[in-house]
């Protein structure tokens, strides 16, 4: 079922629904071999919100860090799957030169589209 255009997708936060087009997340594994500290990660997306926050197109980040497992996915939000491709080389270095300072190592960049989202009170305080 392949199509150009992205249908809406729907977001329901409690008591109403936001309608949002094609909204493209791209997610990315890391991994740390060395057991460092989990508050790396959020070093990492501290200085990571900055630059991606420039890029026209972004929406957001999100990062969920396992101390267990010694890994961090990454999700971050785009204005459509275009916006994504046409920043790729760019986001890619500078992913690499981060994931280069904390010592972590990629283990895979998938995108997918947003198809349903409820984040309940996190969307409305």
């Amino acid at each position: 079922m392949a199509s150009s255009a992205s249908a809406p997708v729907r977001v329901r936060a409690r008591e109403r629904t936001a309608i949002l087009t094609a909204v493209y997340v791209t997610v990315t594994t890391t991994k740390d071999p060395y057991d460092q500290p989990i508050e790396y990660a959020t070093i990492a997306g501290e200085e990571m919100l900055p630059w991606l926050r420039e890029i026209p197109g972004f929406e957001g980040l999100v990062m969920l860090s396992s101390r267990e497992e010694g890994s961090t996915i990454t999700l971050a939000f785009w204005e459509s799957r275009e916006v994504a491709e046409r920043h790729q080389a760019a986001r890619m270095r500078f992913r690499d030169s981060i994931t280069s300072a904390v010592n972590v190592q990629v283990q895979d960049t998938v995108g997918y589209e947003l198809t349903f989202a409820d984040l309940g009170s996190l969307t409305h305080p």
